[in-house]
């Protein structure tokens, strides 16, 4: 069993973000709130969440994510992680953005048990840096690196965010900006993104920004960069869409969880969502609805997945997504044969269907849209 925890605060809204997050702000006056009140009415709400709803299963994967998890005090992390059960070998993932610790809070996560760590560096440029209106700059990422070395004695367990295909950018620097930070620090695992503009972010709904045009990369030049970044990362396991790792063992197991498709997981905090015996159950993405859901039991948005026609839909939209692709004998024969109609893409084995890489995951997304109508 997995879990997921999502911390909404942020110190700001990146650009192109559009999670349910809750910015906090930077002054001291925005600080202060935040502690005192902000996120000890949150992590109240989030225990009695978990208490609700979480049955006491010794879990495989605990992940905080958000927003930017890092910026709870070590006080709250602990009594969020005393809600559960884990083991020796359970996965604890936290997502932490440079500048929001330093090497005694660092210490004291992999102290508790935090063995896995997610930062959010998506660029070694400070202008791209500003123009994502991210929270840290590239002074900030050397001492985050700095810190993480000598705490966890390497960046083995560590992955790393990175951005590319961005508004504006110089001969594509975030490309030689992947190269050399995977040469430099040898991390264990990388996710590589390309820039998707949401119709709800600042910069789709302020700066008019559209995909495929300027400042943004044409779509070929997106697609030639993908590969691109495949090439760049051929030393490692390119296991899922925009995800990489070293080796089998350096693969997210939380994430792994979701791609699978069906397994249950409990999804805890604002907008977060759990999957019980094919009930998906989503939280309301603002903090007062949020409160509500958890003190009423109102508010959430709850479909059924248990018919065979959303089971293959569900199976499909996260089983391509990945090496391992998808059992036959999942499937309906009318989806196996349209499937063919996409063949040059697949490979056909005798018990199993997946994408090839990366030809195939860069028309993952037309070639599900394309058959998730197929019953």
């Amino acid at each position: 069993m997995s879990a997921y925890i999502h911390i909404p605060f942020c110190l700001k809204r990146c650009f192109y973000c559009v999670f349910p997050v809750h910015v906090i702000g930077q002054t001291e006056i925005n600080q202060n709130y935040y502690q005192n009140i902000l996120e000890k009415q949150y992590v109240e709400y989030l225990i009695k969440d978990i208490k609700n709803h979480y049955k006491g299963e010794t879990l495989k994967t605990l992940y905080f994510g958000g927003g930017t998890p890092s910026l709870l005090s070590i006080e709250s992390l602990q009594l969020i992680l005393k809600c559960f059960r884990i083991s020796q070998s359970t996965e604890i993932t936290i997502e932490a953005d440079p500048k929001t610790f330093n090497e005694n809070k660092l210490k004291q996560l992999k102290s508790m048990g935090f063995n896995r760590l997610s930062v959010g560096i998506q660029s070694l440029q400070d202008d791209t840096l500003k123009k994502l209106n991210r929270s840290h700059l590239r002074k900030d990422i050397d001492n985050a690196l700095q810190i993480i070395e000598k705490v966890y004695g390497s960046f083995d367990n560590c992955s790393f965010d990175f951005l590319y295909n961005l508004p504006q950018e110089v001969e594509q620097r975030s490309l030689d900006d992947l190269k050399y930070f995977i040469e430099t620090f040898e991390p264990g695992h990388i996710s590589a993104y390309s820039l998707s503009i949401e119709e709800e972010s600042y910069f789709y709904k302020k700066l008019n920004y559209r995909e495929g045009l300027h400042p943004l990369p044409s779509n070929d030049v997106q697609t030639c960069n993908y590969t691109k970044v495949h090439q760049i990362l051929n030393q490692y396991d390119h296991y899922e869409i925009s995800n990489f790792a070293k080796s089998e063992k350096h693969i997210s197991q939380h994430n792994k969880n979701y791609w699978l498709g069906n397994s249950n997981f409990y999804g805890f905090g604002m907008g977060a969502t759990s999957l019980q015996d094919l009930i998906r159950i989503t939280r309301p993405q603002t903090l007062k609805k949020y409160y509500n859901f958890v003190d009423s039991g109102q508010g959430s948005l709850i479909e059924d997945e248990s018919c065979e026609f959303e089971k293959q839909r569900i199976l499909l939209m996260s089983r391509l997504r990945t090496k391992w692709g998808i059992d036959k004998n999942l499937l309906s024969e009318q989806l196996i044969e349209a499937m063919k109609k996409f063949q040059e893409y697949f490979i056909f084995n005798n018990d199993n269907i997946k994408l090839k890489i990366p030809e195939g995951y860069l028309v993952c997304d037309e070639i599900v849209g394309y058959l998730q109508n197929i019953k």
